[in-house]
C-alpha cells in the first residue's frame, strides 16, 4: 500500500519507519513507493505523484529529486512515466513573475528521463530583456495548455519558444503573445506604432519602422509614412561600416528632426529598435511540428525559421504580429497548412508569409495549403531573394487565399533580371485573390512560376497580374475581374503563357508596357476577354508571338491590336462587339501597326453589335513596314457588317479569301 504525503515538506520528513520499510521493499521485486497529493497548496492534481526510493546520484532539484531529511544514503526519484505536467514539477504559471530558469530546468531534467508528453500550463511570463527563452528539447510533444506571454521591456530580439537545435520535438495548442504595445520608451512609456491621421502630443515616443522618434511638436500626422532613417554612430568604418545602418557623419549635438504633417519629430540617437523579436524560432532544426497555436503582438515575427529541414506549420494564427507572420530564412521540406497569417504591420516588409533566405541561404520544397493572408500591411505571401547567391525552388501553394493586404497579394520577386535563376518553379493552384492595394500578382524576375485555377478581382487602378521581366510563366484557368487592366507585361520576358483564363476589366485585358524591350514566345490561347474601355489584347514589340483561339466578348476600342511585331500568328479567334466605349472613332478587330514582318492571320471569327453608328474595321493592317505578311480566310458572324478592310498592297502581302 502507498505512503501519502501531502505537501513537499511532509515528503522530506517521511519518518525513519517508512523509510527502512521502502528499503525492506525493494528486496521483494515489487518496491513499496509515496504518492505525492499536492505540490504548493491548493493546487488541485487530477492524480498522485509518485516516488520511488532510489541510490541516485542527482543533486535534489526540487520536484524530481528530493533529498530525505532522515536518511542520507536513499533519495526519492519521481516516477514520470509518458507523460508529465509542469504544473507537477513546480512550475505556478500564475503570470506574476519570470520561472523560465525553472521551467527551462524542468524541461531538460524530462527529457533525461524520458517523457514524452510535457503539458505547460498558466500564464508563462517571459523576461525578454534578460534574454530568457523557453527551450523546447528533442523527441517530445508538448502541449501549451495556456499562454507564453513576453514581459514589457527594450530587447529588440527574443524568441519566447525556441525549437533550437531539436529534433521530432511538436508543440501543439495555446498563445503565443509578444509585447509590440508594451516595448519600453527611454522614460519608461510604451512605444506608439506611427499611424497615418494620428494625433501625437508633446513628449510621446513614436516608431517608423526601426526608427524612434520623440515629438517634439504635438500635431496631426500625414497620411503616408516619413522617411526616418536611424541615427546611429560608427563603431568603425574600415573595411566596412559597423554597425551596417551608422551614419559615418554622426554628430551627438545634432538634432536630427522629421516633420509629418503637423507633427516633428526629433530622432533618438543611437537606437534601432529592431525587428527580430519571435513568438516561435525554429533555428537548427529537424522534424518539428506547430500546430493550434495562436501567435500575437511579436515585436518581429509570429514564425521565424532558419535552417530547418522537415517541418510542419498547422492550423496556426499568427496576427498582430509587428514583421511577418511567419518567415522562412534557409530550409528544406517546410509545409504550412491551414493557418491564417493576418494583420502584419510595424515595420517592412510587413507580410503574412515571408520566403525571403539571407545572402548565401537556400530555401527549396515548401508546401503552403489551405492558408489565408488578410489585411496586412505589406504582402500576403512574398516569396523573394535579395542577391544572386541565394535560391528558393521548388515551391507549391494550393487553396491560398490573400485579400485586403496593403501591397500585392502574391508576389514572387527578385531584386534584378541578372537574379532570375534565384527563383525556380514556384507552383500555385486555386488562388483566391481580393481587395489587395497593389496587383493580385506580381512576378518579377523569376523563372518557372505556374498559377492555375482561381479567382482574383480588385476595385484599385492596379493590373490584377503584373509580370515584369520574366521567364517561363504559365497562367491559366484563372477568372481575373478588376478596374485596372488586368495582365500587364513590362520590360523584357520570354516563354509566358497565358491560356484559358476569364479576363474582364474596366481596362485592356492583356497590354505590355510598349517598350523596346525584348518580349518573345509569348503565347495567348483560349482566352475569354471583356474591356469595358479599352482593347482585349494591346501589345507592341514582339517576336513569337501567338494569338489563338481567344473570344473577345466585347472592347471599348479595337479587339485585338499589335504592332513592332515579327513572326507572330493570330489565329482563329472570336471577337464581339468591338468599339463600344467610343463610337465615333473607327477601331479595328484586328489591328496590326508599325513595322510587322512574317505575321499570319487566318479563320478569325469577327462580329458587330448590329446597332452601331460607326462599323468597326475587320483588318486595320496599313503600316509600309509590314513584310511577309499572309491574312486570309476572315469570317463574319452572322452576317455581320463591317467598314472595308484596311490592308496595305505590297508584294510581300498576301490576302486571301478575306471575306
Amino acid at each position: 500500500m502507498a505512503i501519502v504525503k501531502n505537501s513537499m515538506n511532509e515528503l522530506r520528513n517521511v519518518s525513519v519507519a517508512e523509510i527502512s520499510a521502502l528499503i525492506a521493499s525493494l528486496t521483494t521485486g515489487k518496491p513499496e513507493y509515496i504518492e505525492l497529493m499536492g505540490y504548493y497548496p491548493g493546487v488541485p492534481y487530477d492524480r498522485p505523484v509518485v516516488y520511488y526510493l532510489s541510490e541516485t546520484t542527482a543533486q535534489d532539484d526540487g520536484f524530481s529529486i528530493i533529498n530525505l531529511i532522515n536518511n542520507s544514503q536513499y533519495k526519492l526519484e519521481l516516477s514520470f512515466g509518458d507523460s508529465m505536467s509542469l504544473t507537477y514539477c513546480g512550475i505556478k504559471g500564475d503570470g506574476i513573475n519570470d520561472e523560465t530558469v525553472a521551467i527551462n530546468k524542468a524541461l531538460v531534467r524530462l527529457y533525461d528521463r524520458k517523457v514524452k508528453n510535457v503539458t505547460i500550463t498558466g500564464v508563462n511570463r517571459i523576461a525578454v530583456d534578460g534574454g530568457a527563452t523557453i527551450q523546447l528539447q528533442s523527441n517530445t510533444n508538448y502541449f501549451l495548455d495556456g499562454i507564453v506571454e513576453a514581459m514589457p521591456g527594450r530587447a529588440n530580439g527574443y524568441e519566447l519558444i525556441s525549437f533550437a537545435q531539436t529534433a521530432n520535438t511538436k508543440l501543439t495548442g495555446g498563445k503565443v503573445k509578444g509585447n509590440r504595445y508594451s516595448f519600453k520608451a527611454p522614460d519608461g512609456s510604451y512605444y506608439k506604432m506611427w499611424r497615418a491621421y494620428q494625433s501625437y502630443q508633446l513628449g510621446e515616443y513614436v516608431y517608423v519602422n526601426n526608427c524612434p522618434l520623440k515629438v517634439i511638436s504635438a500635431g496631426t500626422s500625414g497620411g503616408e509614412k516619413p522617411a526616418a532613417p536611424v541615427y546611429i554612430k560608427c563603431d568603425s568604418i574600415t573595411p566596412k561600416l559597423i554597425p551596417s545602418n551608422c551614419n559615418p557623419n554622426y554628430n551627438e549635438n545634432a538634432q536630427v528632426t522629421v516633420l509629418d504633417g503637423s507633427v516633428t519629430y526629433e530622432v533618438v540617437h543611437n537606437t534601432d529598435l529592431g525587428e527580430w523579436g519571435f513568438g516561435i524560432s525554429v533555428l537548427n532544426a529537424e522534424n518539428f511540428h506547430i500546430q493550434d497555436v495562436e501567435i500575437s503582438e511579436c515585436w518581429g515575427d509570429g514564425i521565424y525559421v532558419n535552417n530547418a529541414y522537415n517541418g510542419s506549420i498547422v492550423n496556426v494564427k499568427c496576427v498582430d504580429n509587428r514583421r511577418q507572420g511567419a518567415s522562412i530564412i534557409r530550409g528544406d521540406g517546410i509545409n504550412i497548412l491551414n493557418s491564417q497569417f493576418n494583420n502584419t504591420v510595424g515595420t517592412t516588409p510587413e507580410s503574412g508569409i515571408d520566403i525571403e533566405p539571407n545572402s548565401e541561404n537556400h530555401v527549396r520544397n515548401v508546401n503552403i495549403v489551405n492558408c489565408t493572408c488578410d489585411g496586412n500591411e505589406g504582402y500576403g505571401v512574398l516569396i523573394t531573394t535579395p542577391d544572386s547567391l541565394s535560391t528558393i525552388r521548388d515551391v507549391n501553394i494550393l487553396n491560398l487565399t490573400t485579400r485586403n493586404n496593403i501591397r500585392d497579394g502574391l508576389a514572387c520577386k527578385t531584386e534584378g533580371d541578372s537574379y532570375s535563376d534565384t527563383i525556380f518553379n514556384i507552383s500555385i493552384h486555386n488562388l483566391a485573390s481580393s481587395g489587395n492595394h497593389a496587383s493580385q500578382i506580381l512576378i518579377e524576375g523569376t523563372n518557372g512560376v505556374k498559377i492555375r485555377n482561381g479567382r482574383i478581382e480588385n476595385a484599385f487602378d492596379y493590373p490584377l497580374v503584373d509580370l515584369y521581366k520574366v521567364h517561363h510563366v504559365k497562367i491559366s484557368d484563372l477568372e481575373m475581374v478588376g478596374s485596372g487592366d488586368g495582365v500587364r507585361i513590362r520590360k523584357a520576358g520570354d516563354n509566358i503563357t497565358l491560356e484559358g483564363n476569364y479576363i474582364e476589366t474596366l481596362k485592356t485585358c492583356i497590354i505590355d508596357d510598349h517598350t523596346d524591350s525584348k518580349k518573345e514566345n509569348v503565347t495567348i490561347k483560349s482566352n475569354t476577354m471583356k474591356s469595358v474601355q479599352q482593347s482585349a489584347v494591346d501589345l507592341l514589340g514582339h517576336s513569337f508571338l501567338s494569338i489563338e483561339n481567344n473570344s473577345i466578348l466585347r472592347s471599348g476600342t479595337n479587339g485585338i491590336r499589335i504592332g513592332d511585331i515579327k513572326r507572330t500568328t493570330v489565329i482563329a479567334n472570336k471577337t464581339n462587339n468591338i468599339g463600344l466605349a467610343d463610337n465615333d472613332t473607327e477601331y479595328g478587330h484586328i489591328v496590326i501597326e508599325g513595322e510587322a514582318s512574317e505575321i499570319i492571320c487566318e479563320n478569325n471569327i469577327l462580329a458587330n453589335y448590329p446597332d452601331l453608328v460607326t462599323l468597326p474595321v475587320g483588318i486595320i493592317a496599313e503600316s509600309p513596314q509590314m513584310n511577309y505578311c499572309t491574312f486570309r480566310t476572315l469570317h463574319s458572324y452572322n452576317n455581320s457588317n463591317f467598314g472595308p478592310d484596311q490592308i496595305i498592297s505590297n508584294p510581300t502581302v498576301t490576302i486571301q479569301n478575306i471575306r
